[in-house]
Parts: C-alpha cells; structure tokens; sequence
C-alpha cells in the first residue's frame, strides 16, 4: 500500500473526500440519496456514493439519446478509435491511482488488480479500438434476378444500458464499453453498489480523452432500484448485464415490453477434468489457480476439479498442500497471494455453503474458514476451501458459491466424467487436461460449454469469444461477436432500372 500511498496520496485523499457523484451528460452530478462503499479488508467505511433516483437515470438516458443523434453520430470511425486509444493510455497513466481504487474497494491483490485489471482493461479498449474502422456490410447477389444491387449496413443499435458485476469492476468495464463504443452506440453505465470507485474514477478519464458530453454517463445505486430503472427504461435499445442468473431472468422479463436487445454474462458451476495422462504439474497448478484466482469470485471459476481415479489421491493432496500453503492478507501486501472476499455479504454466502458441504457429507481438506491471523479478524477473508466426499446431487457441488471453494470428485471412463460434468444448468466455461488429443476432442465435443479451455484454464484473450451455453448466458462478449452485438444490420435494395 505505501508504494502507490507515497506517490499518489494527496490526489487519492482528495478524490475520496465527501459522497462521489455520478457522470451525467458530462457533468458530476449528485442526488437524494446516498450508500457506503466497504473496504473488505478491514469492514470499514472508504466512502459515500450517491445513488441514482429514477429521475437521474432518465437525465442520463436522455442525454445518452441526445449525444447518439447528436454529436457522437459525427464523429468518423476513425475519430472514434482515437478517443477509445486515448482512454486506454490515460488507463495507463493513471494505473496508480486505479490499482489503489479497485484493490481497496474490491479486495484483488494489488499486483492482480495493476497487471491483470486496470492494464488488461487498457489493452482490451485498444482492441476495440480497432474494430471501430473495421465493422462492413456485404454485398450479395439476389436469387431473382434482375438488375439490382444489394448490400446490408451495420448500424450501432442506439442507447445501451450497461450492468457490469462486482468482481472486475474496471475490466468489466472495459469489456462493455469498449465495443459499445467502437460500434457508435452511447451508453448508460452501472457498476455494481459494491464497487463503484474505480468506474467513477474512470469517468474524469472519460471526459479528458475527449467524448462528448453524454456519450458516456456513469450512473450509481443498487441493482434492484438503479438497475431496474436501466432495465425497464423505454429509450434504452440494448442491456448488457453481468451477474447472476436469477437476476439475469428478471432482466430479460423487464426487457420484454419494449423488445431490448440483450446480453447476459451468468453464472457457472465449471468442471476441470484431469485425466491420468496429463501433465500433472501443470494440471494441478492449473486447477489451483482455477478456483482461488481473484479469491474464486469468477464466473468461469473451476469449483468442480474431476480428477481420474488411478491419480485422485496425489492430485488431491498437491492441491491440499497448496492451500494450506496460500499467503491469504491484507491485499495491499506484496506477501499476499489472496485477498478478502468483496464483502459481508458475500463472506457469509460462502461460509454458509461450506457448513452446508458438511452437512452433506463432505469432507473439509483445506481450509474450512477464516485465517487465523489476528490481524484480518475484521476483513471478509476466507481460506481456500478443498473438499471432498460430494457427489453431483449436493448443493456445494451444483450451485455457484462464487468463493475460493473447490470440490475434488474421482471419475473413472471418459463417458462418465462427461456425463457427470453436463449435469449442472450452466454452461460457461470448462477444462479438460489430457495428452490424448482424441480423448481431448471427444470431450471439447461433449461437453455444454461455452468455452473449453485445455491443458490450461482461464486462458482468457480479447479476440476469443466469452459466452455461455444453458443458464449462463445470452450472447458473448470479446471478439467480433462481442462487438457484433452492440450493431444492427440493414439491408439495402437498389433497383437500377428506371
């Protein structure tokens, strides 16, 4: 903490100074009423933030329609990827001030939230960037005939709500605005009440690389009534939410009256299967990292690690050693390999299911609670939790805990673990280690994800899609399809006889 505390201190104590105001139409704006943002380090209070009243989400709405048909509709592509380029290295510049916001108010360890979030969020505006002078129509011949020409236009959609999740705050931000925004669209942005700082922040960026006012309008609250007021909005064309699936339900049944278009990033209960053959080292330090990276609170999250059964008892113990051996602290420590969960809330959610495993029958391997350190006795810090014993029919083993818990569960046949990694609603992410490629195949072929990652897992890149198949999803984000889905396609028919 001191590093960035030495180098930034005055601006940062400043800037969190009194209630934080949201971004409308260019201008920081307050209202009624107010809710505290949790360091989850030590339970404390880092500051206030002002929540949007219905009445401050349709002044951002309108002023979003107002700068689509206005002065952002001016702007060339090329225009447009200047500006995304200019954000992205003032990300950079002020990486410092950003790692501090998002590590004190979400809990990541500072060098996750420096080198994988704040930075991945400036590379990943770069490759949208990109897409901003690359987005064209086709020509095609016509099955009648005739001395007519056709071609279809990509258009942006219009107003975009977007909802981004608690768990990447600056990221998720990024992963949103960035094709939004390459694609011509304005937009009405919620991060989540439980980490808000960064996006805020991220908005005095915003105006200083040079969008017009109203292009991007940063709005703060909770989701049931700042989130609903976006969702339900008539002059929003599109929602992108990230989060849960029982939320993301009722997104899409608000977004129904006026048909919006929508996009969902859901849950996932991801099965990482590890076959004898594999690499085991590698495979071991993969589903290691797969369940306590960014302390579990990842959607793509392997939690359920399927391991063959001639391999289950040395797989299981390395993955016990590494758990115990896992520095879990104060997330501004450069000791600390693990931080707190993002709050008392979600402490307790996880908590809560691991007395559930027990009571189902599992066995606790690892972990089981809190770090004994005396020092983290206020924080909402969890150990990483390895357990056993649980079959598919549990609670531990079907529902998403969103927490540093991992279930090891032995197979014995290829068809089997297959079988037993699709019974789950969800359908996100999965990973399979093998050196068998056609063992690899059958099982990328098999399983219901969106995403197979093998010999490796979370290997995440901005050219490949992200979406999910079942309850996990509508639509994906990164690549072209994650910009695809923030246009619209017209076709054209030209008649060239008079």
């Amino acid at each position: 903490m001191a590093k960035i505390l030495e180098s930034k201190s005055n601006i940062l104590e400043s800037y969190l100074e009194g209630p934080k105001k949201m971004l409308i139409n260019g201008r920081w704006t307050a209202s009624e009423e107010t809710f505290e943002t949790i360091n989850p380090a030590t339970g404390k209070v880092i500051t206030e933030i002002y929540a949007a009243s219905e009445k401050e989400v349709d002044q951002a709405v309108q002023a979003a329609k107002a700068a689509f048909k206005g002065p952002w509709s001016k702007f060339s592509p090329a225009q447009r990827s200047d500006v995304i380029h200019k954000l992205a290295d003032l990300i950079e510049e002020h990486q410092d001030e950003l790692t501090y916001l998002e590590t004190i108010d979400f809990g990541s360890i500072e060098s996750l939230s420096r080198h994988g979030w704040v930075i991945g969020a400036a590379n990943h505006l770069r490759y949208y960037a990109g897409w901003a002078t690359k987005l064209n129509g086709e020509t095609m011949s016509l099955t009648s005939g005739g001395n007519k020409h056709a071609y279809t236009i990509r258009q942006p959609v219009g107003v975009c709500g977007q909802i981004t999740s608690w768990n990447f705050p600056i990221l998720g931000v990024a992963w949103k605005l960035g094709p939004a925004l390459a694609a011509g669209n304005t937009t009405v942005l919620k991060p989540s009440q439980n980490t808000s700082l960064s996006t805020l922040y991220l908005g005095e960026l915003i105006k200083e690389a040079g969008f017009p006012d109203g292009v991007v309008n940063i709005i703060t609250g909770s989701g049931s009534k700042t989130g609903e007021y976006i969702t339900s909005h008539p002059d929003i064309d599109k929602i992108a939410f990230t989060g849960s699936t029982s939320v993301g339900k009722g997104i899409m049944r608000k977004s129904a009256d006026t048909l919006k278009k929508v996009t969902l990033e859901l849950g996932d209960k991801s099965p990482h299967i590890i076959f004898a053959d594999a690499n085991i080292k590698k495979a071991v330090q993969h589903a290691f990292t797969g369940f306590t990276m960014n302390q579990g609170e990842v959607c793509a999250a392997g939690t359920r690690v399927y391991i063959e059964r001639e391999i289950y008892e040395k797989v299981t113990e390395q993955l016990v050693k590494m758990a115990n051996d896992l520095k879990v602290g104060d997330p501004f420590d450069s000791e600390s390999e693990m931080g707190p969960l993002v709050s008392k809330e979600q402490y307790d959610r996880v908590t809560n299911y691991i007395e559930i495993a027990k009571e189902e029958g599992g066995e606790i391997l690892a972990g089981g609670g809190r770090p004994d350190d005396e020092n983290l006795k206020d924080g909402y810090y969890v150990k990483p939790t390895i357990i056993a014993g649980l079959n598919e029919n549990c609670r531990a083993v079907q529902e998403e805990i969103f927490g540093p818990v991992l279930c090891v569960l032995p197979f014995v046949d290829v068809d089997e673990v297959i079988e037993r990694g699709n019974l789950t609603e969800y359908g996100l992410s999965s990973g399979v280690h093998t050196r068998d490629i056609n063992k690899a195949h059958k099982v990328i072929n098999a399983l219901d994800a969106g995403t197979v990652w093998v010999n490796g897992y979370m290997n995440s890149d901005s050219n490949v899609p992200l979406g999910g198949f079942k309850q996990s999803g509508v639509g994906a984000e990164m690549g072209f399809p994650g910009i695809d889905i923030y246009t619209k396609s017209k076709s054209v028919v030209i008649d060239l006889d008079d």
